[in-house]
């Protein structure tokens, strides 16, 4: 196995444990995971509870034509909130649903909720053309993100001809726990390979690393997609791997062909 003995930092969310970290595993590596990314939710909610409870209201004729769900993280956090006003997922059914990503797609899922679509790949430019080809040019769409998030998917749909009501439902902050583990990994080089997942891991564990960009430097970075990376190589980062499919198993067997074919391990 080319991931033999790696030792590959796995950034999570306080709440996430891992398929990453199992896909690894199952490839001979030995995962360190650490939380690089704190979840909060929004102190103002009145943006986020006035669409849900008007999108119940509606029923068969929902006040959006498409809600759109970001992320894992955002599926949590309006299903809490939607749980807070007594409501369920029966506020989406007079809407189609759009998931970015098929991590989404399985969240929602299983909050009993099939996505009518999954772009391609999840970045905005995709999911700005799979919108539209599928309608989306003058209907309404709520598009419910991480504060912190890119607003070229609201800037991509509204130049498109959408009505984007952009509401943030949660916002990531930089869990200070994790800075001594973080630190001392990296200073006593017990770290081979490192995963970014997302743009915010990026900026978080460089954060975490008072910015200094350099102490990286040795390791192997890898990259869930385009957008992560351009982050990355922004920072000051030398990307190695990017992943082909912008998915946790796209990025796993980007690392796995990286080792096997590049490095010839």
């Amino acid at each position: 196995k080319s991931l033999f003995g790696k030792r590959v930092l796995v950034p999570r969310t306080r709440a996430q444990a891992g398929a990453l970290s199992q896909l690894l595993m199952e490839n001979g590596a030995e995962p360190i995971e650490i939380p690089i990314i704190g979840i909060e939710p929004m102190e103002e909610n009145a943006r986020l509870d006035s669409a849900l409870t008007s999108m119940y209201g509606y029923g068969s004729g929902s006040g959006y034509d498409w809600v759109v769900f970001a992320s894992v993280n955002g599926v949590r956090e309006v299903f809490k909130r939607l749980e807070h006003l007594n409501l369920d997922a029966r506020a989406f059914g007079g809407t189609r649903v759009c998931a970015i990503g098929s991590a989404t797609a399985g969240a929602l899922k299983e909050r009993g909720i099939l996505a009518d679509l999954q772009p391609r790949e999840s970045v905005s430019e995709s999911i700005v053309t799979g919108l539209t080809e599928e309608g989306g040019v003058g209907k309404s769409i709520l598009l419910l993100r991480a504060e912190a998030g890119r607003d070229v998917l609201s800037q991509g749909l509204s130049q498109g001809g959408a009505k984007v009501d952009d509401v943030a439902v949660y916002r990531t902050v930089i869990p200070e726990e994790s800075r001594e583990r973080v630190q001392s990994l990296v200073a006593e080089g017990k770290i081979d390979v490192v995963t970014f997942t997302s743009s915010s891991t990026v900026t978080n564990l460089l954060a975490l690393l008072g910015g200094d960009a350099a102490s990286l430097s040795g390791m192997t970075l890898a990259c869930i997609g385009p957008i992560t990376a351009e982050t990355a190589r922004d920072a000051g980062l030398t990307v190695d791997v990017v992943a082909n499919k912008s998915t946790i198993p796209g990025l796993v067997d980007a690392l796995v062909e990286y080792f096997s074919t590049v490095r010839g391990e």
